[in-house]
């Protein structure tokens, strides 16, 4: 068997790479495949050859290792899968001599192995009867890509919770099964009303209309709602005396619309310049159906994401409203919560966890909403008894924020962003790895706040005395690894002051 990676750098050229036992992809010139994408790691994943099958593994990249638009850590790889490292797309491709012959008894064997090296589930004895039944097992395995995209898109929306990974996710699906030499995803800009370019294979980032493209076909699938298959772009009478398709050479067009139940949100064309590829009435359907699955998947993520931004801006309120009696603490929240996030951001954590950290910030001092307020704004050194009360606040947190549904990991950070890697921290002593990653990060970003904001007992500190009193208790209150992230973003973070 031999495998081929093929990198499309853009809509003309394709470099292939042949796969041996072991192939590592990533920015450093070490690598085998190196890839000059700002957005791939240094070292960002590993393609190996396990038996008649390959693997691919992420190598705790900072961007993380997509296969057909679904992250992974460890994944088998299928024949024309797509990955994604950062914003460069590989097609995977496994050629075998046995997948140009068909028919022949003695080849039946070879060709079934092909078949399970594809889908591991299939087994030789349940695809015997295609030699009799006139169906291919090429065209079977066409058949098994193509209801294999619609389940992956049906369940994308369980796996992305952000607009451009969706989109991308979903495009990605769609060169799987769709061979075309661009494709574009479209929405409708909501004060414009016009189409604009959501996501597009290769990667189109304008300005401008999209080069090539009829715009008076999108409007109409978009306001008719109707499907269009062109498998002769140049001799169509709906394209006669479009410019796009005279210049581009453009000689197959599908365009579908991106439906959600009777809304239409946006189109989804791709097309060819190659004569040997010629969209169907099947393609079409295909691209149809994604179309509507997608549409259902994007409306429903939007609905999520305004849901999240309803929440956020609650959030917020309680906040601001927490803090609005000191002047000396007002904005201190958001301020952490913002440091949270860029932290956790330059940890390269996924976007999930970055959101649950920002959130935990935001909440960090909700339990002081049961510390008399006269504690709280009292201009001099607390006494024994007041600092014990100050001392109980992420408890009294966590006990709010638990009796929460699906708030229990948030209220587990708030509960120890006071907790130092030493294990001399509070309310319960946690030490090293113990203390959850976001209550360490969470407990960098308060204490660089408290250091570069002005307090009643003290004049504000730079942002580089903040960092060297930080990098002073590090491995005793402070994560090393937190101290040295911080270090990198202090640029970032000296804008922000600044």
């Amino acid at each position: 068997m031999l495998g081929r990676i093929s990198l499309v750098i853009n809509d003309k050229q394709v470099i292939s790479v042949p796969v041996g036992d072991e192939i590592n992809i990533g920015r450093d010139t070490e690598n085998s495949f190196q890839i000059t994408d700002p957005k791939v790691s240094r070292f960002h994943c590993r393609i190996t050859k396990a038996g008649s099958h390959f693997v691919i593994k992420d190598l705790d990249s900072s961007n993380g290792t997509f296969v057909n638009g679904a992250p992974v850590k460890e994944s088998r790889l299928l024949n024309g899968d797509w990955i994604r490292l950062g914003a460069t797309a590989l097609l995977f491709e496994v050629e075998t001599d046995e997948d140009t012959r068909e028919g022949p008894a003695e080849g039946r064997e070879a060709i079934l192995d092909g078949a399970t090296a594809i889908d591991g589930s299939l087994k030789m004895k349940d695809l015997t009867d295609f030699y009799h039944t006139g169906i291919s097992l090429r065209d079977f395995r066409k058949i098994l890509e193509k209801l294999s995209t619609l389940f992956e898109i049906g369940n994308i929306i369980n796996v992305h919770r952000e607009s451009s990974s969706l989109l991308n996710a979903i495009l990605d699906q769609i060169v799987r099964v769709i061979k075309a030499d661009r494709y574009y995803l479209l929405l409708r800009e909501e004060k414009t009303g016009e189409l604009e370019p959501a996501a597009t294979f290769p990667v189109y980032e304008g300005p401008g209309p999209l080069p090539g493209v009829s715009k008076t076909i999108m409007d109409t699938v978009f306001t008719e709602g109707k499907s269009i298959l062109s498998s002769d772009a140049f001799h169509d009478n709906r394209f006669q005396g479009a410019k796009s398709i005279v210049m581009y050479d453009i000689q197959t067009i599908m365009c579908v619309p991106l439906r959600s139940h009777e809304k239409i949100l946006g189109v989804i064309h791709v097309d060819s310049r190659d004569p040997k590829t010629i969209f169907t009435k099947d393609d079409l359907k295909l691209l149809t159906a994604i179309g509507i699955s997608s549409g259902i998947a994007i409306e429903n993520l939007h609905l999520y994401e305004d849901l999240k931004r309803l929440f956020r801006s609650t959030v917020k309120s309680l906040v601001a409203a927490l803090e609005a009696n000191d002047p000396y603490t007002g904005g201190h929240s958001v301020r952490v919560a913002d440091y949270s996030r860029q932290l956790a951001e330059c940890l390269g954590l996924p976007s999930q966890e970055v959101e649950k950290i920002e959130l935990a910030a935001f909440l960090h001092d909700i339990g002081k909403i049961g510390i008399p307020q006269d504690v709280l704004n009292k201009p001099d050194s607390f006494d024994t008894c007041e600092f014990e009360m100050m001392r109980d606040h992420p408890a009294i947190g966590y006990k709010i924020l638990s009796e929460i549904e699906g708030m229990e990991e948030i209220a587990r950070m708030v509960r120890h962003h006071h907790e130092r890697f030493d294990g001399r921290g509070y309310p319960d002593g946690l030490a090293g790895a113990n203390i959850p990653l976001g209550s360490r990060i969470m407990g960098a970003a308060d204490a660089f706040d408290a250091m570069t904001t002005d307090r009643p007992y003290r004049k504000r500190l730079s942002v580089e005395e903040a960092y060297k009193e930080i990098a002073r208790l590090e491995g005793t209150q402070f994560d090393p690894e937190i101290v040295d992230v911080l270090k990198r973003c202090m640029i970032r973070l000296s804008l922000k002051m600044g």
